[in-house]
């Protein structure tokens, strides 16, 4: 038995994976297992691992499922008492885990911790601190963006949900269940076990002190949203409320699809997707509220 898990979903980045790995090797918490689940890569990802990383565990699927399916192979091979998620593209701050720990295991209130995740081309700005769901609209604000990095230090931040990299409190999963993966296959399907959680009583926090440099364009704006993504944002967003919002704030959530589709048709043609953008849009609001049991690769 180990202390902590650290696991890792990944696809076709291997030269990032092996960058994140490299970074892993000089935390000061040693006690830890690396799992890495690559859904299908094609970019050599598994001769990388098998030549240079000889300690991981690594779990390949041999067609793609997308990174909830990940997750949940991640979940069910760990050995830890904690499993800490990252996304492959980032780099950890050698103290995090230690930090991570020491800070849960004195609060056992906690269920998920999550760093402040700054970015990797300009180390001292926030990207993503957590973030909370509005009351009515139940629109996801994502917290302290821009901020400093070093401005969170010493605070611990009570969030909703996380993305890019978290750590779970193994127990906290297990009361849970794993992530519904055919229904919320990616894009919020992390936040989903993450609401889940907290729901049980848990609290949600993020550790100000502890901190991961993600590897994005942070010019990229709403470029980033190609067909999928629009699919999937509204997607998601549906089946994460309707199965985990109690009843008023769930009405008030449908009396808002208007409003989201309008934003995403919106975001589509403001990234230049143009009509096959809002149909993915469409197609996703539709697949979202039939509760649609398919992944789509758009």
């Amino acid at each position: 038995m180990v202390k902590v898990s650290v696991a890792i979903p990944t696809y076709n980045r291997k030269e990032k994976l092996r960058r994140l790995l490299n970074s892993l090797k000089e935390s000061t918490f040693k006690d830890f297992e690396v799992i890495v689940v690559d859904d299908a890569s094609t970019d050599g990802t598994e001769e990388m691992i098998k030549n240079e990383f000889h300690y991981v565990k690594y779990i390949r699927h041999e067609k793609p499922t997308l990174v909830a399916k990940s997750r949940n192979d991640a979940i069910e091979a760990s050995e830890g008492d904690y499993i800490f998620f990252i996304d492959d593209d980032n780099v950890v701050e050698r103290d995090t885990i230690e930090k991570f720990l020491n800070y849960i295991e004195k609060h056992e209130e906690v269920g998920t911790i999550a760093p402040v995740t700054c970015y990797y081309s300009s180390p001292d700005k926030v990207m993503y601190a957590g973030a909370v769901f509005s009351k009515f609209m139940r629109r996801t604000i994502s917290l302290y963006s821009g901020f400093p990095c070093k401005s969170l230090e010493g605070k611990v931040i009570e969030v909703d949900i996380f993305a890019n990299s978290y750590m779970f409190r193994k127990e906290a999963i297990k009361k849970a269940g794993l992530i519904p993966w055919r229904r919320i296959p990616w894009n919020g399907e992390d936040g989903y076990l993450q609401y889940k959680i907290k729901k049980l009583g848990y609290k949600n926090a993020t550790l100000g002190s502890a901190r991961v440099y993600h590897d994005v364009d942070i010019k990229e704006g709403v470029r980033r949203y190609n067909e999928m993504r629009l699919y999937y944002a509204i997607k998601s967003k549906i089946v994460f409320h309707r199965d985990l919002d109690p009843l008023p704030k769930k009405a008030t959530f449908f009396m808002s699809l208007p409003i989201y589709l309008t934003y995403w048709i919106y975001v589509a043609n403001k990234a230049g997707r143009g009509i096959r953008g809002v149909k993915a849009v469409v197609q996703g609001m539709v697949d979202g509220l039939f509760n649609v049991e398919k992944n789509r690769y758009i």
